[in-house]
This record gives structure tokens, C-alpha cells and sequence, in this order.
């Protein structure tokens, strides 16, 4: 299915689209970065990722994905805007990507399954190009018991470097948990999940690492009263530089079975 699979935030992506259910120790996450044709919006690239999240929703359905999701692009520290436009997002719980079953694609698209998928691949293509993909290692991740993409429609995602290369970050990614964990608690995060990159990994990239918080509200980034989150936010800035920092809205997610 060419970029798709092998295709969030968590989200990343992310982990963000484990829902809150048992999911392996380690995942990992396909970061698709798409940038509209000229002259298309949203809204014309909205047909073809529902297509794509059906698609998806079947490897999902059949325990060989744990989930695919697509996050517009609200903000951006990146000083070049128009790099992409959203992100698709494909949580595997493994390093490789593995599709729904003949069968389940024929409950699709009928006896026309090589046609149509040509075709989705071709009209996507022409609404909105993949100009990058990221492979990520969600090596920590912790969810409130009501998470879902739909409840907490914001994600906060901290592309991250060491500040000194040799450092280990093991005490500061303890500490942001402790703090994610609280404010989860307090129902101001959903979530709260910390991932490596994996591929590609350069140094000219800038950062190697992310964190991602779906939340509600923006005011949840002003700073914290707790002593212990203000303590927490102290640790990640002696550690770690905010190399990047972007604001999405999840448009479109697979649900897992039974939530």
C-alpha cells in the first residue's frame, strides 16, 4: 500500500492512539508529513484520509495495527510554515508495518481491491504529497481510563535534543512522567507519551526525541502552580532543548475493538 502501509504523535505520534488499552512494551509510530497541491485545502484531502482510516480501521479490526490517526496543523515554532500541512500518524507494535488480510480489504472495495487502492494511492498523491516520514520508538506512554482522540482533540508535541550529547535523560523522562501522571489525574492531560526517533536519525535533524500531550485546552501550558510541575518543567529544560514545538488537532483516528 506504498506509504501507507508502509504508515502518527503518538502520535508521534504517537502511541497516542493505543486508547488506554493493553498494547506491547515498545511500539512504534509512522509519522507521515503531507503538504497540500497547490491550491487544495483540508477539506479536499478529508475524503481521501477517510478512505485511508477504513483502510486502516481493518488492520486495526484484525490486531495487526493499533492504530492510525491524522493530525492537522494548528502551530508551529518551525520557522518554514509551509513545509507540510498535517500528519498521518500509523501505530504498529512492531518496527514493521503489517496490513489488513485479503479478506478484510475485500469487504471493502469487492473484487476490485488492486484498483481501488491504485486509485486512493493516485488521488492522494495529487491532494497532498508525503514530502517526509518519521519512524518512531514510543518508549513511554501512560493514558487516562477515558482517552480517545475525539475527547481530547488538542496534541502538544516537544521535538526534543539533549543539551549535552553524552547526558543520560533517564531521570528527566521519570520526572516528566511523575508530572504527566499528575496532570492526567487532575484531567488536564489525556495522555502523555515519550518516544525516540529511529529513521531517519542525523544529527542535522536537530532532535532525536518527542513528547506528546493531548489535552483540551491550551491553558494547560501556562505555568504550572503545582511546585512539583514547575519542578518537573524546570528538570526538562536543564536536560533537555525544545528544538521544535507544534500544535495539532486530531481530524480523523481508528478506534481499537471494543472501545
Amino acid at each position: 500500500m506504498k506509504h501507507r502501509l508502509p504508515s502518527l504523535f503518538f502520535c508521534l505520534f504517537l502511541a497516542a492512539t493505543a486508547l488506554a488499552q493493553s498494547v506491547p512494551s515498545k511500539t512504534y509510530t509512522y509519522l507521515i508529513f503531507h503538504k497540500l497541491a497547490p491550491g487544495k485545502t483540508i477539506q479536499d484531502a478529508l475524503p481521501v484520509e477517510r478512505e485511508w482510516k477504513a483502510v486502516n480501521q481493518a488492520a486495526v479490526d484484525e490486531g495487526k495495527l493499533i492504530g492510525w490517526h491524522m493530525m492537522v496543523k494548528q502551530f508551529s515554532s518551525n520557522p518554514n510554515p509551509s513545509e507540510y500541512d498535517y500528519v498521518t500518524c500509523i501505530v504498529s507494535p512492531n518496527m514493521g508495518i503489517n496490513g489488513a488480510s485479503a479478506a478484510a480489504m475485500a469487504k471493502i472495495y469487492g473484487d476490485s481491491v488492486q484498483v481501488r487502492m491504485a486509485d486512493l494511492n493516485r488521488r492522494d498523491r495529487l491532494t497532498a504529497p508525503v514530502v517526509k516520514i518519521e519512524i518512531w520508538e514510543n518508549t513511554d506512554a501512560l493514558f487516562g481510563p477515558d482517552f480517545g482522540p475525539g475527547k481530547t482533540s488538542t496534541v502538544v508535541v516537544d521535538f526534543l535534543k539533549l543539551r549535552d550529547p553524552l547526558a543520560d535523560g533517564t531521570g528527566a523522562v521519570a520526572s516528566l512522567k511523575q508530572a504527566g501522571a499528575a496532570q492526567i489525574s487532575q484531567k488536564r492531560l489525556g495522555g502523555w507519551a515519550f518516544s525516540t526517533l529511529m529513521v531517519p536519525n542525523g544529527s542535522e535533524k536537530g532532535y532525536g526525541f518527542a513528547m506528546a500531550r493531548p489535552m483540551t485546552s491550551l491553558n494547560v501550558l501556562a505555568e504550572p502552580a503545582d511546585p512539583k510541575l514547575a519542578a518537573a518543567q524546570k528538570q526538562l529544560t536543564r536536560t533537555f532543548e525544545v528544538v521544535r514545538q507544534e500544535v495539532f488537532r486530531f481530524e480523523q483516528y481508528t478506534v481499537r475493538p471494543g472501545k
